[in-house]
């Protein structure tokens, strides 16, 4: 693993918002020497005004850069934060950080005063200071303006600055191991594993491209519904329509790319169903035979709803009376299989041998419907058969297979 420099991590964005963090919290801003030597302060807006006083002569550089120098030689030989007065009487903080043993670097807190800025203090500043000469006015307006710490507040930075220190060292050298790691395993990786894991990243993303998609689709099919029905009465079914969108709603914006019980799968189905049948005013039944002992198994979200929803857009218009819906779950030779039946008229027989209707047309990737719902069963089940249609008589059956748990 290469190694890690100080500056690798005041260059990392948390680095900065942890910065600004220690100032609200302390008043205190961080500092550390670059490999250049020059002192950079985070929030840098914030750096101190009286230490850029002094460090603007060559000598009060000098001071500053032999304070801190002895302090963190202190700091580094026990191993711990320590607190010191630098040369020109302020408090200062210097955090050690150590990698396997090596040190990499301090930070500083950046000076303060341990009680409110008073005449005598500033004479002792004066004292140390005054032949840098520097203008006398300027320096006591920069010296009302150092951050007052009590010892407690003090002790908390202390504990405050290791904490933010070592998170963020810790997290570079777990993100170079990781980088490490990778390059390993990518020499290592032979012709047919980098093909199969090619399969499995665009897999992964269709999967996810479905998942943005779904969530829209459903919206507008219900927003639409509940439009229609608002438009040909006068609300007096709304209050019912919302509650059943509402249930809907909650499960597909909750749920998406998740994975649920087969219960709330199936009463989700429900609700859509009988949004559905407010909207257009004719007879539709819609019956769930789910046992005990698999109502709590967990399946992928809106794997049902896209069957229901295929037999009403597709099954209630051709149907004289009234369309008959049944979902059904059984066990079934080692797997689970789930079963969306209606009465329709059924599909043509061209269609069923075509297969396009859950496989695609081929003319782009599908992401909704039946073929998406295939998509993503091959996906979560890839030994699994996925979305099958069965002309049973009369009407269309659509079955799902699922592994048992």
């Amino acid at each position: 693993m290469g190694k890690v420099k100080l500056s690798d991590i005041v260059n990392l964005p948390a680095f900065e918002e942890a910065g600004r963090l220690f100032y609200r919290a302390t008043g205190m801003t961080i500092s550390f020497y670059s490999d250049a030597g020059e002192n950079i302060f985070s929030p840098a807006e914030e750096r101190c005004e009286i230490c850029h006083m002094i460090q603007s002569t060559q000598e009060g550089r000098r001071r500053c850069l032999l304070s801190d120098k002895q302090a963190a030689e202190r700091a580094l030989h026990g191993g711990k934060p320590i607190s010191y007065t630098c040369h020109a009487g302020l408090i200062d903080v210097v955090l050690p950080v150590v990698v396997a043993g090596k040190s990499i670097g301090c930070f500083f807190s950046g000076q303060s005063l341990l009680a409110s800025p008073t005449s005598v203090g500033y004479q002792d500043f004066i004292a140390r200071t005054g032949d840098l000469g520097l203008d006398p006015d300027k320096l006591w307006a920069a010296y009302l303006k150092v951050p007052v710490v009590d010892a407690g507040r003090l002790e908390i930075a202390l504990g405050l600055l290791g904490v933010i220190c070592n998170h963020l060292v810790e997290g570079q050298i777990a993100l170079r191991k990781e980088r490490e790691l990778t390059r390993k395993q990518r020499k290592l990786r032979q012709a047919a594993e980098e093909k199969a894991g090619l399969e499995r990243d665009l897999r992964e993303v269709e999967l996810r491209l479905v998942q943005a998609q779904l969530n829209p689709h459903f919206l507008f099919n219900a927003l639409n519904l509940i439009a229609g029905q608002a438009m040909l009465e006068d609300a007096s079914a709304t209050g019912r329509l919302i509650e059943e969108l509402s249930i809907l709603l909650r499960h597909s914006l909750a749920n998406i790319g998740g994975t649920i019980t087969l219960a709330e799968e199936a009463a989700a189905a429900r609700s859509y169903a009988e949004i559905f049948r407010a909207r257009f005013g004719r007879k539709v039944e819609i019956s769930i035979d789910i046992p005990e002992d698999l109502s709590k198994l967990q399946v992928p979200a809106l794997i049902l709803q896209p069957l229901v929803e295929n037999s009403l857009v597709h099954a209630l218009p051709a149907c004289p009376d009234s369309l008959h819906i049944s979902i059904t779950a059984a066990v079934d030779n080692y797997k689970v299989e789930l079963r969306v039946a209606d009465n329709g008229p059924g599909l043509p027989a061209e269609v069923m041998v075509d297969k396009s209707v859950i496989n695609g047309s081929g003319d782009g990737i599908k992401l909704t419907g039946l073929s998406g719902l295939n998509r993503r069963l091959h996906y979560y089940y890839p030994d699994l058969p996925g979305l099958e249609l069965l002309n049973a008589g009369q009407g269309v059956t659509a079955v799902i297979s699922l592994p048992l748990p």
